[in-house]
């Protein structure tokens, strides 16, 4: 069985574990880009000179960059991307070029209410050391196999 087919409610209990995904290695010249649609110029996330300069190995993957991959991690393992109705997510470390991102989260509770059946997980992303970047918290519903 494919580890990040399709979920469905029956197959969730707490305490289990959301098969992770990994991504990567990033790529500097995401950054570009990234930088470009967020209007964000900050030189931390461009000039490794400057990054260094300021006591960092090399320059800093945008905030919004970790985050998507966190969010793909969810809706590709849901069965549409809607279906996710809630995160909170914190930022706890930085990401840097060639960092592999592996992402995962654990279920906290499972309950139906207003005719939908819906799951609250805990989710983080970490990197290749296996220090945390992000985590956070998900909201989402799936279809139950009836």
């Amino acid at each position: 069985m494919d580890r990040r087919a399709k979920a469905f409610f029956e197959d969730l209990t707490p305490g289990m574990e959301i098969p992770p995904a990994s991504y990567g290695p990033t790529d500097r010249t995401s950054y570009i880009t990234t930088a470009i649609v967020l209007r964000d110029g900050n030189p931390l996330h461009l000039d490794r000179v400057y990054a260094r300069e300021r006591g960092l190995p090399d320059v800093v993957q945008q905030g919004p960059l970790n985050q998507s991959y966190l969010y793909r991690f969810l809706t590709d393992w849901l069965h549409r991307p809607w279906d996710l109705r809630r995160t909170k997510v914190r930022f706890v470390a930085n990401v840097f070029p060639d960092d592999i991102l592996t992402c995962g989260g654990t279920v906290v509770r499972t309950w139906r209410e207003g005719g939908e059946a819906l799951v609250e997980c805990r989710i983080w992303q970490e990197n290749q050391k296996g220090a945390r970047t992000l985590v956070g918290e998900a909201t989402f519903t799936l279809p139950e196999r009836k």
